[in-house]
């Protein structure tokens, strides 16, 4: 895979100008994604709105996010895609999520940060990918920070997504 480039675009969720575009080369050819870096929203040129990659996105995702799907077409044009809020786990920093607050139209961004998991503990937590490892970190789900649905930017630095 080879990246060709990344830009700001205009989101079709929100119309911010902080829409995260990257384009990518594969064996399949060129792939654009986006990320919404207001509504946290995301897509790609292989989520067209009626594609087996949207239904496989629908099969094995939360009710919620399958919930806040919007269809738009992508920046600069095209045909409709799905957008999906993202869901962003970084073991070592957080994750971000979105979660219902009284139902479908009422939600917003959580995140919560990576702690720590003592040495003397870390076997109660095994990588079920790496048999023989263990974690040494867990979200601290104890502490969730709260976001509004338009502050995907700010739960995102809060996780420490960008360098200082």
């Amino acid at each position: 895979m080879e990246q060709l480039k990344d830009k700001l675009v205009n989101s079709p969720i929100c119309n911010s100008n902080a829409c995260y575009e990257s384009e990518f080369t594969t064996a399949e050819g060129p792939i654009k994604t986006w990320l919404c870096m207001t509504s946290g929203y995301t897509s790609n040129t292989t989520m067209k709105t009626n594609s087996e990659t949207v239904k496989l996105v629908e099969e094995t995702t939360a009710d919620l996010i399958k919930d806040l799907r919007q269809d738009h077409e992508p920046p600069g044009g095209g045909e409709s895609l799905a957008w999906f809020p993202t869901v962003i786990t970084m073991p070592e920093k957080g994750m971000i999520f979105p979660e219902p607050v009284k139902g479908q139209d009422d939600w917003q961004w959580t995140c919560v940060k990576a702690i720590a998991i003592p040495e003397e503990d870390q076997e109660k937590y095994p990588d079920p990918k790496n048999p023989g490892t263990f974690y040494k970190n867990k979200m601290d789900m104890k502490n969730p920070l709260r976001f509004g649905k338009l502050c995907f930017m700010d739960a995102a630095e809060e996780m420490g997504m960008f360098k200082k």
